[in-house]
């Protein structure tokens, strides 16, 4: 059985989450109408980043520490 990386499974997460936000913001600017809505659509992007972003920043520096950890030993 193989050995699961956790660097790479950190990588590939905070990409995802990237990926995510992007497609989220896609398809809230597609829905969003200023008519409609009460809030400017830079607070839709940031509670995306907040949902998104902010994630993906600290499982990126969790795979950061993991690899820094696997050299040392």
């Amino acid at each position: 059985m193989k050995k699961i990386n956790g660097v790479r499974v950190c990588y590939t997460l905070s990409v995802m989450l990237f990926l995510g936000f992007i497609i989220n913001t896609i398809v809230d600017y597609s829905r969003y109408n200023s008519t409609l809505n009460s809030a400017p659509f830079y607070l839709w992007v940031l509670v995306n980043m907040l949902c998104f972003i902010v994630p993906a920043i600290i499982v990126f520096i969790i795979g950061l520490v993991i690899k820094k950890k696997q050299k040392a030993k």
